[in-house]
């Protein structure tokens, strides 16, 4: 059977399930640190806390593919990963607000 099949079921080795989250974290990572950059260098009030909201979905994203299978109670890490890009849309959203003025 072809690999790509099971990558989503419940049967995938827990490998699968950080191989494919690679490209997905080191995406994350560049704009994380694109974010920081640019609201650091032009001083932007709007967008400053546009990384942390990143880092917090990431944060509350990693441990339930690490460890959702093994404690399916850390599945509801997915709540406060939730509220994080909430606030995300909210800041942009603000953000979008104050250009139109």
């Amino acid at each position: 059977m072809i690999p790509q099949n099971q990558w989503l079921s419940a049967e995938a080795p827990l490998s699968w399930g950080i191989y494919r989250n690679i490209p997905f974290a080191l995406l994350g990572l560049v704009i994380i640190v694109l974010f920081y950059i640019s609201a650091k260098e032009h001083k932007d009030s709007a967008f400053r806390w546009m990384w942390l909201t990143i880092v917090l979905s990431f944060g509350f994203y990693i441990p339930v593919v690490l460890w959702a299978d093994v404690v399916p109670m850390i599945g509801m890490l997915m709540i406060p990963k939730t509220c994080a890009y909430v606030w995300t849309v909210l800041i942009g959203y603000f953000a979008m607000k104050q250009e139109c003025k």
